[in-house]
């Protein structure tokens, strides 16, 4: 093999290489009871990145004696804002998910060990899936920061379809000495604000979710879903903009 092939194979072969190659980034949560401030469960994230896009997303879901309550996998499509994700709930024996394959949207609920409930409908044109809606904050952060309200449909596989929500920015404020965006997601139609609560969100200036104040997707021993505030920990490396994902 003369000196101009084996170069051309050895170029080839790194930037094979470097195609393949994937990057690992992660953060926790700690999620407190809105009345009393106890402990309630925290959440591990680790983000999977590939070709410097966002793949795949593992969450780990923790009691405070540190005993697995929940796993959920969401994967990254066409569509960042509007993911497939399965969650398991095993101390409740709770299974919900959601199927993108192209204009199409599979919602499900039910048991964990026995078949769940399915419908499938188109997807909405704002759709927004679980975790998708991380990407949909950042696609609009600067609206948001315009102070300007934004509608989207967000998946609830609880109740098999979507649901119109609107973010209504609140304004700045300050999160632990430093400037940060509050944010408010309510339902669009005034007659579900009196059978849902909002949900209050903090942003950094940057994009980043530094708190979340609402209903969790994660259950309580009874099987209710916790009211809780989610305290997000990033390490210096993990990019801006994160969200569990968390159903109203």
């Amino acid at each position: 093999m003369n000196q101009t092939l084996a170069a051309t194979v050895l170029v080839l072969g790194a930037a094979s290489l470097a195609a393949d190659v994937e990057t690992l980034r992660s953060y926790s949560a700690n999620a407190y009871a809105l009345d009393g401030g106890d402990l309630l469960y925290v959440e591990r994230h680790v983000e999977t990145w590939r070709e410097g896009r966002l793949a795949e997303r593992q969450v780990s879901y923790e009691d405070p004696a540190g005993h697995s309550i929940a796993e959920k996998t969401v994967r990254y499509g066409e569509s960042a804002e509007a993911p497939s994700f399965d969650m398991v709930d095993s101390r409740v024996g709770l299974r919900e998910g959601a199927r993108v394959e192209g204009e199409e949207v599979s919602l499900y609920s039910g048991p964990s060990s026995g078949r769940t409930r399915e419908r499938t409908m188109d997807k909405p044109r704002f759709a927004v899936v679980d975790a998708g809606f991380d990407a949909f904050m950042l696609n609009n952060f600067d609206s948001v920061l315009a102070g300007e309200s934004i509608e989207f449909d967000f998946a609830v596989p609880a109740l098999r379809r979507f649901f119109r929500f609107e973010l209504q920015p609140q304004g700045e404020t300050l999160y632990e000495g430093e400037a940060a965006v509050s944010v408010k997601m309510r339902p669009a139609a005034s007659i579900l604000r009196w059978l849902v609560d909002p949900i209050d969100l903090v942003y950094s200036r940057e994009g980043r979710l530094l708190e979340f104040r609402g209903l969790a997707n994660v259950c309580d021993e009874e099987g209710d879903r916790y009211e809780a505030r989610i305290v997000f920990n990033y390490s210096p490396a993990t990019p801006g903009g994160a969200l569990l994902g968390s159903a109203p």
